[in-house]
């Protein structure tokens, strides 16, 4: 789906919700407005844009690489940008199925890492990561984001814990989180889940700019060629790109 003004959507639904729910990424000044609300109405598919109420056609749906996320206990999601809404409608399915029952969920842990450039894009994530740790979530998803834009000058980074393997430093941030700041380590991230998921199948699904993909593709068959011989413990890398 594009969007009118030089645009991108990406599906940002589950199969628990009741809506069509779409992230827009402009990439051009739109003529009117930035912001368009779906909604249903007498059985059509609206777009409200000030006064205007043309019907949308919405074809499929269509299969993604993250329809197999939950064919894996251990899973990672890896995202830049806009392409955390994959991930986040995965996350959450994750809490619909904790809120029905917690012990018919088998996922048994979830990692995301999540690259963007300012920090405003957190607003996307600020009600979902209360709601997931509000409900106690945080054993089975650990969320880690990382700032690759310029930090801002009220902020002021600081060394990582000890012990942490997936950033160096880290910088607080307005939705009451820490981000590391700098781009993510592919080659520690995987060692590092792999470390912890010995014998496992590890399900990694990307969503991202074409460049980034070979990089994550490049570190994602190294440490399942290296991980499989040492601990059985296999990397299967799912992608889709923007």
């Amino acid at each position: 789906m594009t969007a009118k003004g030089g645009g991108k959507a990406i599906h940002a639904s589950n199969p628990q919700d009741t809506d069509i729910k779409q992230a827009l990424k402009c990439t051009s000044k739109p003529k009117k407005t930035t912001q368009m609300e779906l909604s249903q109405m007498g059985g059509d598919m609206y777009t409200r844009a000030g006064t205007s109420l043309p019907t949308i056609f919405i074809d499929g749906p269509y299969s993604s690489p993250s329809e197999h996320f939950f064919d894996y206990k251990v899973g990672v999601l890896i995202a830049a940008g806009i392409g955390v809404t994959p991930a986040a409608s995965i996350l959450r399915s994750i809490y619909f199925q904790w809120l029905q029952s917690r012990d018919s969920l088998q996922v048994k842990k979830v990692y995301l890492f999540w690259a963007y450039r300012d920090m405003h894009t957190l607003e996307w994530f600020k009600d979902l990561l209360i709601a997931l740790s509000e409900e106690g979530l945080g054993a089975v998803v650990e969320i880690h984001t990382y700032l690759t834009g310029k930090v801002p000058d009220s902020c002021s980074p600081q060394p990582s814990p000890v012990g942490d393997s997936f950033g160096d430093m880290v910088v607080s941030t307005p939705i009451g989180t820490t981000s590391y700041v700098g781009r993510p380590d592919f080659d520690c991230i995987f060692e590092a889940v792999g470390a912890l998921h010995p014998d496992t199948r590890i399900g990694t699904f990307f969503c991202g700019p074409k460049p980034m993909q070979r990089i994550v593709r490049r570190q994602a068959h190294k440490w399942n060629g290296r991980l499989k011989r040492e601990t059985s413990t296999y990397i299967d890398f799912y992608s889709e790109k923007f």
